[in-house]
């Protein structure tokens, strides 16, 4: 192993360990720089920041209560289906650079099961999620604007993308492009809330679901 390449990995490891204290960022930062001095520019730029240490809160396992509004092919005024069978575990992944969120449980009498990892691209200033779930064939990519969440700011997280319709937001849009946008809201050490909203073509956004996190196990 090249030192250059031991240092990051120590670096990043310590990061990873914990929840995130304050200024562990820059502490750790500061470690690598002094282990190893020349950690190449590339290299250093890919170490966990702020905007990393901003989603500390989110780590843990979490029981969720998820409403389905305009998604599951449901109309946008159907009465919402509400589901509290759901556990969320997310843990740090890649030396503290992405949260890995894996969610499973049981949505509208069938098996619910969702992949998804959470970043802060320090090159881009922004944040962005991914996706994978045992519905779709298509993985969600979301991003941020950048510049638009800073850490620390208690403003909600929120990201847009857009997918290809297979009818979960109606037979009206099979095969179309709907755009969505998630926005995660951190109230607390041990609450958060997480909307998933669509587009339509032509329409308004609308909420797709509602999921509130209440925290099972300490980070």
């Amino acid at each position: 192993m090249s030192r250059p390449i031991g240092a990051a990995l120590i670096a990043g490891l310590w990061l990873a360990a914990g929840s995130f204290p304050a200024g562990a960022q820059d502490a750790g930062r500061a470690a690598a720089s002094a282990a190893q001095p020349d950690m190449p520019p590339w290299m250093r730029r890919g170490l966990p920041a702020a905007g990393h240490a901003a989603l500390s809160p989110l780590v843990g396992k979490w029981r969720v209560r998820m409403s389905i509004h305009a998604t599951f092919g449901r109309s946008p005024d159907a009465t919402p289906i509400v589901s509290e069978d759901l556990i969320c575990d997310r843990t740090w992944v890649a030396g503290g650079r992405y949260l890995e969120d894996l969610t499973t449980g049981s949505v509208a009498g069938g098996p619910y099961w969702r992949k998804g990892w959470l970043g802060y691209s320090i090159m881009d200033d922004r944040y962005e999620w991914v996706t994978i779930d045992g519905v779709n064939t298509t993985m969600m990519t979301y991003v941020g604007k950048p510049g638009a969440e800073k850490p620390g700011s208690g403003a909600p997280i929120s990201m847009t993308g857009v997918f290809t319709d297979q009818g979960v937001a109606g037979e009206a849009t099979v095969g179309k492009s709907v755009g969505m946008r998630t926005a995660i809201r951190i109230e607390g050490p041990d609450r958060h809330v997480v909307e998933l909203y669509f587009t339509p073509p032509g329409k308004p956004e609308m909420l797709a679901t509602r999921a509130v996190y209440t925290r099972v196990t300490a980070p």
